[in-house]
């Protein structure tokens, strides 16, 4: 009797254990913020980070030198109360353009952080940062310097979203997008059956008039899911295309679309 009391208990202290450590793990998951409905955002929105950015960076005098221009691509974890943590370079431009980038970032203030289900979660951010010479001078002051040319040349490239300053935008923002989702998605009668539940992840293109074109499911869910994603966001209305040096460009851009059961 002893023996069966002492293994009861054993089992629930080990389920107990079990779940603290599932909570734990899930309070210290750290999302992407292309696939969080509700990514991170800098006071002010980027236009305000980059004005930051370009009051606080001092071209380094060895990337002046040399005439080193370029982006730096860098990452950083947003935290739960908002702060910069984990900062690292993904793509490095070099001759001290990297310090540079990771000095100033430090010293960024708190942002707004991602929130999923209702609460503040830690989330994983990229961003291209744009060292460029003025007239052939380092210029300190701005990042996002482009130097004029007279040629007139048609921009067809197709850039991604995460390494631009001006990304599209679905008119009215993201809430609207999700909105316009969630009004027009009809759950497959499949998916339903099997009680399929999970996201999609979509990717398209924004033209430079705002429509989409190329729309493709990269992660897929199934049971006629995929295929509603994509008939959905033919629905989409023209979004504010991508700006590159102040004009529109093409832009990959991604999008994780949740298939969920109402309770």
């Amino acid at each position: 009797m002893k023996k069966l009391i002492y293994s009861s208990l054993i089992a629930v202290l080990l389920l107990t254990f079990c779940q603290k450590s599932a909570i734990a793990q899930d309070d210290e998951k750290i999302y992407n913020f292309v696939s969080i409905k509700n990514p991170p955002t800098y006071p002010g929105g980027l236009q305000a980070f980059y004005k930051f950015l370009g009051a606080n960076i001092k071209y380094p005098e060895m990337a002046a030198k040399n005439n080193v221009q370029g982006k730096v691509l860098v990452s950083f974890v947003v935290e739960k109360d908002g702060s910069l943590t984990d900062i690292k370079i993904e793509r490095s431009l070099g001759s001290g353009t990297d310090e540079e980038t990771i000095r100033v970032l430090k010293l960024s203030r708190n942002w707004n952080p991602g929130i999923e289900d209702a609460k503040p979660v830690r989330v994983k951010y990229n961003i291209p940062v744009k060292f460029a010479l003025a007239g052939g001078k380092a210029n300190a002051n701005t990042t996002n310097t482009v130097k004029s040319t007279d040629a007139v040349v048609e921009d067809n490239t197709v850039y991604n979203f995460v390494s631009m300053e001006n990304p599209p935008k679905y008119p009215g923002g993201l809430d609207k997008l999700y909105k316009f989702l969630g009004e027009n998605i009809k759950y497959p009668t499949e998916a339903k059956e099997n009680k399929i539940q999970g996201k999609v992840l979509a990717s398209f293109t924004v033209l430079k008039d705002g429509a989409l074109a190329d729309i493709k499911v990269e992660r897929k869910l199934g049971y006629g899911t995929d295929e509603e994603a994509v008939r959905v966001l033919k629905l989409s209305k023209k979004w504010e295309p991508g700006l590159q040096n102040g004009k529109p460009v093409n832009v990959k851009y991604n999008i994780p679309i949740s298939f969920n059961l109402a309770k």
